[in-house]
C-alpha cells in the first residue's frame, strides 16, 4: 500500500499577506469534531471530521491532511486523487468513507474502525490551497477498562499488635490508572504509592497496599478501593467489610494451652484441694521411712 511522504505545504503567493482587508481570508474551518474519549473493544468506529468551507478561495492545490501527535501524517487527501492512510492509522482507516457529497469536501474526514489504544493522542487537521491554509486541533483518548479488579485483606501483626493488610489489584487498563484505598470513618493517612507495571501489550497493571492496626478501626470497617483512569474520566470501586479482632486459629490455641496447664498445676499444689492432700501425705510418708531407717542404723 502506498505510504504518505511527508512534505511541507507548497509555496504560494498569497496576496492577502500584503493587505489588511479581511475579505481576503475566505478559507474557513467551521469545526473539528473528534470524540474526546472512546472505549476500546466496544466501539465499532469513530469519525474524525474537519468541516471547512472554501467560500471564494480558489480550490487549486486543495489538500486535506490529518496529523497525529504533531508531525506524523495520519491521513491525506489531495483533491482529484484517492486518500491515503499513515503508518499508525493504516489498519484502522476506511479510505472509502465520504463525509459529504461535495467534491471539494467529500474526503475531509477519517473513519477509524475498531479503534485501539494506540490511537490515543493529539490530532490536527490542516486544510490548504495555493491561496490559503487553515488548521484545527483536538485530542482523543482510546481507553481500556480493567480485565480484573480485586480487593482482599489478611491479618497482619504490626509492632506486636493485631492489624490488617489491605490489597487492591487491577489489570489491563489504559491509559495510566490510579488506585486508592479508603476506610469509612478513618482519617486518610499517608500510604505507599501504587505500583504500576506497563505490559508488553501497552496496558497497565496496578497494585495498592496499606496496613492498619485493628485498634484504629471501627467495629465494622467499610473498606473501599477506588480505581480510576483520569484522562478518560472513568471511575469504579469495590467495597468489603472488615471486622477487627483476633481470630481463633490453631497457633493462638496452642500458645494459650500451656498457660492454662500452668494455672491448673499451681491450683493443684494449693492446700485444701484433693491434689494438695495427696501431696502432703506423700511427703509425711517419706519422712517416716527415713526416720525408721535411721533408728535401725543406730541400734545395729
Amino acid at each position: 500500500m502506498e505510504s504518505i511522504p511527508y512534505a511541507s505545504p507548497p509555496l504560494f503567493f498569497n496576496r492577502c499577506l500584503f493587505t489588511i482587508f479581511p475579505e481576503c481570508w475566505q478559507l474557513v474551518i467551521k469545526s473539528v469534531n473528534v470524540p474526546a474519549t472512546v472505549k476500546a473493544d466496544e466501539t465499532d468506529y469513530v469519525i474524525l471530521d474537519c468541516d471547512y468551507d472554501l467560500e471564494n478561495t480558489p480550490s487549486k492545490g486543495l489538500v486535506v491532511k490529518w496529523f497525529f501527535n504533531t508531525n506524523e501524517v495520519a491521513y491525506q487527501w489531495i483533491y482529484g486523487r484517492k486518500p491515503l492512510a499513515g503508518d499508525t492509522t493504516r489498519k484502522y482507516v476506511d479510505l472509502k468513507y465520504k463525509a459529504s457529497d461535495n467534491p471539494y469536501t467529500q474526503y475531509r474526514a477519517m473513519k477509524l474502525n475498531k479503534p485501539g489504544i494506540d490511537l490515543t493522542g493529539e490530532y490536527s487537521c490542516v486544510i490548504s490551497t495555493f491561496a490559503d491554509e487553515r488548521s484545527g486541533n483536538a485530542s482523543m483518548v482510546v481507553y481500556s477498562t480493567e480485565d480484573k479488579f480485586d480487593l482482599s485483606y489478611r491479618k497482619k501483626s504490626i509492632e506486636d499488635k493485631d492489624g490488617v493488610e489491605i490489597t487492591c489489584r487491577a489489570e489491563g487498563l489504559y491509559p495510566l490508572p490510579t488506585l486508592d484505598i479508603s476506610i469509612d470513618g478513618v482519617p486518610e493517612k499517608q500510604t505507599p504509592k501504587a505500583s504500576v507495571t506497563l505490559r508488553d501489550d501497552g496496558l497497565y497493571d496496578i497494585v495498592s497496599r496499606t496496613a492498619l492496626l485493628d485498634e484504629d478501626l471501627p467495629e465494622a470497617a467499610i473498606v473501599k478501593c477506588l480505581l480510576g483512569i483520569p484522562k478518560a474520566n472513568y471511575n469504579v470501586s469495590h467495597k468489603t467489610v472488615y471486622y477487627p479482632g483476633t481470630p481463633t486459629t490453631t497457633s493462638t490455641a496452642t500458645t494459650k494451652l500451656p498457660h492454662k496447664m500452668e494455672i491448673q498445676a499451681l491450683d493443684n499444689s494449693e492446700p485444701g484441694d484433693g491434689g494438695g492432700n495427696f501431696s502432703g501425705r506423700l511427703s509425711i510418708n517419706v519422712v517416716l521411712v527415713m526416720m525408721h531407717l535411721a533408728l535401725i542404723h543406730m541400734f545395729n
